[in-house]
Order: C-alpha cells, then structure tokens, then sequence
C-alpha cells in the first residue's frame, strides 16, 4: 500500500540526492519512513529503508546503522538490484570492500546492465593476486611487497 505524502518525500528525496544534497535528501527519506509508520503501515517501502541508509552513510558517521537499514531493505526486496547497489556503497563508504563487491555482483547478476552498479565496480578496480599467495593479503610481507610491485609509497 502506498502512502501519498510518503511517496511524494521519497521522490523529493531521491530529487535532492541526484542534486547532491544529501542531507536534505536524508530528511525527506526519513519522513516517508514515518509517515508509512503513521499511516500503519507494517514494513516500510524497502527503497525508502535503502535510501535513507545511503544518506546515513553519506552524512554521518553511521555506517553501521545505515548498513542495518540497507541490509532490511535487500531482504525485503531481494530482486531489487538498486537496493544491492545502496548497500554495496554503503559497505564500501564502511571500509568493507569484499562485502561491497560480493553484495554488488549479486545486483548485477539479478540486472547485468545496472549502469549504477557497473561504474561502482569499475570505480573500485580489480585487485591482483598477492606477491606471495601462500601468505594472507594483510600479511605485513605481502603489504610490502605489493607496495613495492605498485610503486605505492603508503
């Protein structure tokens, strides 16, 4: 069931966002949120949860929270793959790159041409096997190594 003045403030949301204004986006997603809540409505629309976690995430520092929101929403709507993308850069925005990247693959294959998606990962690159896959990637020889293979000076 759609709640007519929750549906206008997502819309109103999703306009300020596109526009860059994210924390004023962030107030009308959570409106919808509420009043969805004030007009009874059990579950609110997994795209309202979906976005206000991205702005959470984008504002505050709230990564958790806004991953809990964005985590609702997929397992409300599951077959959304814009759902799949909020929270991958949510997770991303989280410092949780493997997640991301798991949670972004399951959007593109529910829709392989996710335009959204598709510069996501592109965005974030393709990593290489590390210098010595016996150790593990976070293995201080194998950060030097691949520091010294990249020309990184970190």
């Amino acid at each position: 069931m759609l709640v007519r003045g929750a549906e206008e403030s997502f819309e109103r949301g999703k306009a300020a966002l596109e526009q860059g204004h994210e924390r004023v986006a962030m107030a009308f997603f959570e409106a919808a949120i509420e009043l969805e809540k004030r007009a009874g409505v059990p579950k609110p629309q997994a795209r309202y949860l979906s976005c206000y976690g991205l702005c959470l995430a984008i504002v505050g520092d709230r990564k958790h929270e806004a991953a809990k929101f964005c985590r609702e929403a997929v397992e409300l709507e599951g077959y959304n793959p814009d759902l799949h993308w909020n929270l991958g850069r949510v997770l991303l925005a989280a410092d949780r790159r493997r997640d991301a990247h798991n949670v972004l693959m399951r959007g593109l294959r529910l829709q392989p041409d996710h335009a959204g998606i598709i510069q996501q990962l592109r965005r974030m690159g393709i990593r290489r096997r590390p210098p010595l896959p016996i150790l593990d990637r976070g293995n201080p020889v194998n950060v030097f190594l691949g520091r010294m293979r990249n020309g990184s000076r970190h």
